[in-house]
């Protein structure tokens, strides 16, 4: 192998997705722990030493996803959730892809077992299995190529003889780019407008008889969703490896709904005409995670600034894992009346003259029980743990705090968010509200209402309870006061 090989690189990444599965299995890990290890995973990709070694990593990779939707399923039958078989329908729809793509490769032989549970899957004991099969199953050892991946020792000075067998071939997919920035984890995508989508790879050599390289997307989504571009790259010059960019045009026809789980689109690539060597090893970052939100058509609050971190608020907490997805939703839910008065409190300057914390909750509760969402099933004064909190939506607490003596910054929430967390934890539930109103005497203008809204996490040795704060702002002092 040119270069040194390096094992720190990849053995970590390995680790950590055998953690997840573990902690999945036992019932203490979380569906984005899965979905997060496949990510680190595809990362390592494109610099394994072999490409056959990194297709093996790479249809593991697929299969970290698949057990994520089992987690969530799991999740979601526990709480009773609407429709909780939603997930294990998913899962097995990505099983079939994953079939297609890796039944019958050779490199993937350790793996194909463990997807074939996925297809008979009927109960949740059966996803733990999985979990626990999946965790066990050889893999290679994965070596990491420093400083320059040669896949197959393939370098643009060394020619291959008549009697040698072809070295491996691989198309590692480096990084995809919307609208001229990096993909992230999960993107956003405005529904119903062109976008522009690169993608930039690197082929190990190009077959004899290959006119052009074809990358497909693929996606358990129905095709009158989306319109995602199909890439043909034609025979490059030169020497190989080759460095392949190709750029198109991306639509998402349909938004989302604000609770619904990320579009995903995988692509596949293949050598055209079909006569040309197949198969090809497909490695690295090649799936994405699109969102497709309209929040500017659809405004979750009326106020553009406060929907944006409603979305991030959401993301965050999907991503600290064991919060059921139903309480999510229901947080949200209230968050959003929040978010909306938040935004009012600035607009109009409502709490100018709201004189105590009684007060200030007959507003919150009146702002609440006029959302047709929320209406009878909030409730005020139930009794949680030792004590009594203020108001409750679905189980999910959520306590009011009012302060007239000093101006508060967000961070300066935390200090009450741990009374509201003996609330959370004592209903049984791993997500609540603190709301904040501020009534002390302003003499600065106030910053921006979704500046006020943050999570603070308490981290447990099962996972993670959160409390989403909103800091709203009473007391304005009069703009043409604060120019003189």
């Amino acid at each position: 192998m040119n270069g040194s090989a390096v094992l720190s690189k990849t053995y970590p990444s390995r680790m950590r997705a055998v953690e997840a599965l573990i902690d999945a299995a036992s019932g203490s890990g979380s569906p984005e722990g899965l979905r997060n290890a496949a990510d680190a995973i595809d990362e390592a990709g494109p610099y394994y030493g072999r490409a056959t070694t990194a297709a093996v990593y790479a249809a593991f990779a697929e299969l970290l996803r698949i057990t994520s939707l089992l987690m969530r399923w799991r999740q979601a039958v526990l709480s009773a959730e609407v429709d909780a078989d939603r997930f294990l329908r998913a899962a097995k729809e990505q099983q079939k892809l994953w079939v297609n793509e890796y039944g019958e490769a050779d490199p993937a032989r350790p793996l194909q077992g463990v997807a074939a549970r996925v297809a008979e899957a009927a109960t949740i004991a059966d996803a733990a299995a999985i979990c626990d099969e999946l965790a066990a199953a050889p893999l290679p050892v994965g070596i990491f190529s420093d400083p320059e991946p040669s896949y197959g020792h393939i370098t643009g000075s060394k020619d291959i003889k008549a009697d040698e067998a072809p070295p491996e071939l691989a198309v590692a997919f480096l990084k995809f780019s919307v609208n001229g920035e990096p993909a992230g984890h999960i993107h956003h995508l405005t529904p119903g407008e062109a976008h522009d989508l690169e993608v930039e790879v690197r082929v190990s050599r190009w077959p004899t008889g290959a006119t052009q390289l074809i990358l497909q997307p693929v996606s358990i989504e129905p095709e009158s969703a989306y319109d995602f571009p199909r890439f043909a790259i034609p025979r490059p010059e030169g020497k190989p490896p080759f460095c392949l960019r190709a750029r198109g045009r991306a639509i998402l026809k349909v938004a989302q709904s604000l609770q619904a789980e990320p579009f995903e689109f995988r692509y596949t690539a293949t050598f055209d005409p079909a006569s040309a060597e197949q198969p090809v090893a497909v490695i690295g970052q090649r799936t994405l995670s699109i969102e497709a939100v309209d929040i500017e058509k659809h405004s979750l609050t009326g106020y553009a600034g406060v929907d944006l971190k409603i979305v991030e608020i959401r993301n965050q907490v999907r991503k600290l894992g064991l919060i059921p997805s139903n309480d999510i939703r229901n947080a949200v839910t209230a968050l959003q009346t929040l978010g909306n008065l938040s935004g009012r409190a600035l607009q109009d300057a409502l709490y100018q003259r709201c004189s105590d914390e009684p007060t200030f909750q007959r507003d919150i509760r009146g702002d609440l029980r006029r959302d047709p969402r929320i209406g009878s099933e909030l409730e005020e004064h139930p009794r949680a743990g030792a004590g009594i909190t203020d108001l409750s939506f679905r189980g999910i607490r959520i306590e009011l705090k009012y302060e007239k003596h000093a101006v508060l910054l967000p961070a300066d929430c935390d200090k009450f968010a741990e009374q509201t967390l003996s609330y959370v934890v004592g209903t049984g539930k791993r997500i609540g509200l603190l709301v904040v109103l501020d009534n002390s005497q302003k003499t600065e203008a106030p910053f921006p209402a979704e500046d006020g809204m943050r999570v603070v996490i308490k981290k447990t040795a099962q996972g993670s309870v959160c409390v989403i704060v909103v800091l709203m702002q009473g007391n304005l002092a009069r703009p043409s006061d604060l120019s003189r």
